[in-house]
């Protein structure tokens, strides 16, 4: 991790703590916490960002040298907006709406990371974003998430909320990359 790739996750979440949000890492900073080797060079969040509160997080931002283009504007079309750090680091944050994202917030554990308490996404939570993803890197996270040996993930409810999100979307994708990345994993472990 780079010094400017912290210095942008710390301001953003010193932003989110000044205007009282609850928040959790993701994506590859949340990889690497749970230990799994993983290269990054932005900063993925959840928070909750009810509309009453987005003004001031957007000034605190600006205020801690990001350019916060079009939060509203964003949010409204994708559900995330970006910014982006005067070290031109990216930082993306998700609006964490619907079940699995208030679970996400619910679920959330407090760890070190960049030498400091930040509030990261559950494992479980975790493999369940990168499951809803297509991506190929996002398939190589599920499985080194599922061969990580200090990870105890449960199975039981990763599968459940697998199926939940399946139903919501109407296939059988979810379900059917945790199940691939699950049987990669084993064959690894041999």
């Amino acid at each position: 991790m780079t010094v400017a790739l912290s210095r942008a996750l710390l301001a953003a979440v010193a932003a989110l703590d000044a205007a009282n949000l609850r928040y959790a890492v993701v994506g590859g900073l949340a990889v690497g916490a749970w230990g799994v080797s993983r290269s990054t060079r932005d900063a993925d969040l959840y928070a909750e960002l009810p509309a009453d509160r987005r003004p001031q997080l957007q000034r605190d931002l600006r205020a801690a040298g990001f350019e916060v283009p079009a939060m509203n504007e964003e949010l409204q079309a994708f559900g995330v907006f970006r910014s982006r750090s005067a070290d031109g680091i990216f930082v993306d944050i998700f609006d964490a709406v619907g079940p699995l994202g208030e679970q996400l917030l619910s679920h959330r554990r407090q760890i070190e990371v960049f030498g400091q308490r930040l509030w990261v996404t559950a494992p479980e939570e975790l493999f369940l974003l990168k499951a809803f993803s297509d991506r190929a890197r996002d398939f190589e996270d599920l499985v080194a998430l599922a061969s990580a040996p200090r990870l105890q993930l449960d199975l039981d409810y990763i599968q459940h909320w697998a199926e939940r999100l399946d139903r919501s979307i109407g296939s059988e994708e979810v379900t059917g990359r945790v199940k691939q990345a699950l049987a990669k994993a084993h064959r690894r472990q041999g």
